[in-house]
């Protein structure tokens, strides 16, 4: 095994919803460790503008558009992979947030939404990417978990349950898959600070819980570049799943974020709530 730029050489890895945030750091994380990196994302411009940030970063990166929820946009991307040779990674990242507020009142395509990019993306992906790992008796797979995914978070029903649904589907794949040398992983990166936290949509009326989640984030958010980081040694090791959520680690995530000041308000996220009326 190689070390340093070299550690991936040779290897393709799909990243999805990699335009930004989180997605894109774990691209540039594993192009920057000698993988050639196929990109993925809803619009045509952003993917577009996400491998010319990679390329002039020297990593060699391709993309393209896909919508998760669509089975021949994933196969797609699937056969760009491909195009480079082979498949060994594939990490699936692209995620939705919910309309925060109580279940009986959220609107139903709004859950559905959810539902489509979160579940059926994950599927999705994993059922394109596995094959192609069966048949050449190796591969790495990881599915991203969230906030959820080892009990319930009440006003986020739709979110916190696709994301238990995820560790679940993760954790079959993993016993069908043992012995076949396909490794299927589980990550949770934590509170990451990225756009799909800074943009929140509420049910009016619940806004102003969100009003401590600025405090949230300044003691427990990381950096995509600091939440990518254990992708790398996911799939570099015997490791099936990372999950850094532990009381010591918040603890100490919450004290080096104080001293950095993150909690000051001119150092807080920016939020843009957006309110809608409560469904019926």
């Amino acid at each position: 095994m190689g070390t340093g730029q070299d550690l991936l050489a040779g290897r393709v890895a799909v990243v999805t919803g990699s335009s930004r945030g989180l997605g894109f750091a774990m691209a540039g994380l594993l192009g920057r460790h000698g993988a050639s990196v196929v990109l993925a994302s809803r619009s045509d411009a952003d993917v577009a503008a996400a491998v010319q940030r990679l390329r002039a970063d020297g990593v060699e990166a391709s993309g393209l558009r896909c919508d998760m929820g669509e089975l021949a946009d994933v196969e797609a991307l699937r056969e760009e992979a491909l195009a480079h040779g082979m498949l060994d990674i594939w990490v699936n990242n692209a995620g939705a947030s919910g309309v925060f507020g109580p279940t009986a009142s959220t609107p139903v395509e709004d859950f559905a939404r959810v539902v489509r990019t979160n579940i059926l993306g994950t599927f999705h992906g994993s059922r394109v990417a596995l094959p192609v790992f069966l048949g050449q008796g190796h591969g790495d797979l990881v599915n991203v978990y969230g906030q959820g995914d080892r009990g319930p978070v009440a006003l986020q029903n739709a979110y916190a349950s696709s994301k238990r649904w995820v560790r679940q589907f993760t954790e079959t794949l993993r016993a069908e898959t043992k012995g076949t040398g396909v490794r299927v992983h589980g990550m949770n990166p934590g509170l990451v600070i990225t756009d799909l936290l800074g943009r929140v949509t509420s049910q009016r009326g619940y806004q102003q819980r969100l009003g401590g989640l600025q405090v949230v984030v300044g003691l427990w958010g990381q950096t995509p570049d600091v939440a990518a980081e254990p992708l790398l040694r996911l799939i570099t090791s015997d490791a099936p799943e990372f999950r850094d959520l532990t009381a010591a680690t918040l603890v100490g995530r919450g004290i080096r974020n104080v001293l950095a000041g993150r909690l000051r308000r001119r150092n807080r996220m920016p939020m843009n709530v957006t309110v809608l009326d409560a469904h019926p």
